[in-house]
């Protein structure tokens, strides 16, 4: 059962549930901003290590990973209290990380060393090194069965790695530079942003065949996919703008003004509001899937990226 079954499960019964936060990485001013999403507003600025970027919340929004490359280290704050918690030092400046939908495991993308570290997320124990391609970048887990699929930027591919045996056991061709993943589980299917060709691959993934691509704005860098998978958005730096893909059609069917070259970007667990961080206009946008309309533009810190999972994707009921 996916997230969005369940999702769909308590309205039915008439529960509710808590409105998760969302975390934007600052690296201007070394900070993540942290929005309350009933409300749209920053509530909270937390210091964290230099230059922060990536960024990766745990389904249930109790802990939260950023990445921080000129100082080299990983920085883990408590959902609930809203504090850095530790620093793991890392031997590599790292951008991309996610965290696996248990929450057992933190897997980072090692950019200079070619390679996926998977770490134990209680310990901070390093339990694997993966060789894939090179220079990786996202990194997207399938709900379905737990394989790891990596975006190699300068490979132009994606390393598919087992997620019990944490061996690669696929790699396929995409466009130029892929950067943002995502992947539907429902429909196997895979998502990749290619910076440098401006479009989107569209790939099985019970076969690794690329299905089609999709012309979309001037360097897509990061995805995100709302209404139960039926859009897929996603950010383009250079025209300010995000494109929205029909995943049924696989065509392009609207253009989103946003703010200043956008970057991360992520869906809230109500599967309508997608939230846009803006690296050059330091803020927020929230964008309506209902109507394609940006509803809200929330002020953040200086040089918003928020590269990754910024908002938890199950915080389902109070914890």
């Amino acid at each position: 059962m996916t997230a969005t079954m369940v999702l769909a499960g308590l309205v039915q019964a008439g529960l509710a549930w808590s409105s998760p936060f969302a975390y934007i990485t600052n690296q201007g001013d070394n900070t993540v901003s942290v929005i309350d999403t009933a409300h749209n507003r920053v509530i909270r600025s937390i210091d964290v290590g230099d230059k922060p970027a990536g960024i990766a919340v745990s389904d249930d929004g109790s802990r939260v990973y950023v990445t921080n490359p000129k100082s080299r280290d990983l920085s883990v704050i408590d959902g609930d209290l809203h504090r850095v918690l530790r620093t793991v030092r890392l031997s590599a400046p790292l951008v991309g990380v996610a965290v696996d939908p248990s929450g057992k495991r933190v897997l980072l993308a090692d950019w200079f060393n070619h390679q996926l570290l998977v770490y134990d997320a209680t310990s901070f124990q390093l339990r694997s090194k993966i060789p894939v391609g090179q220079a990786p970048a996202g990194i997207a887990v399938s709900r379905a069965d737990g394989k790891i699929f990596v975006a190699n930027r300068d490979s132009n591919s994606v390393s598919v790695v087992d997620g019990t045996s944490l061996v690669v056991v696929g790699e396929v061709s995409v466009g130029r530079h892929p950067f943002g993943i995502s992947v539907d589980s429902r429909t196997g299917r895979l998502f990749t942003a290619n910076v440098e060709s401006n479009d989107v691959s569209v790939v099985s993934t019970k076969d690794l065949t690329l299905v089609a691509t999709v012309r979309v704005g001037e360097r897509p860098y990061a995805t995100a996919l709302v209404a139960a998978g039926r859009w897929l958005m996603v950010t383009n730096q250079y025209d300010n703008t995000v494109s929205v893909i029909d995943t049924v059609s696989l065509k392009l069917v609207r253009t989103i003004d946003v703010g200043e070259y956008p970057e991360g970007i992520s869906t809230h667990p109500d599967d309508r509001h997608v939230y846009v961080a803006n690296w050059f206009s330091n803020d927020v946008s929230v964008i309506d899937s209902r109507n394609f309309k940006v509803i809200k533009i929330i002020p953040t810190g200086e040089g918003s990226r928020a590269f990754g999972q910024f908002i938890g994707a199950g915080q389902f009921l109070a914890r």
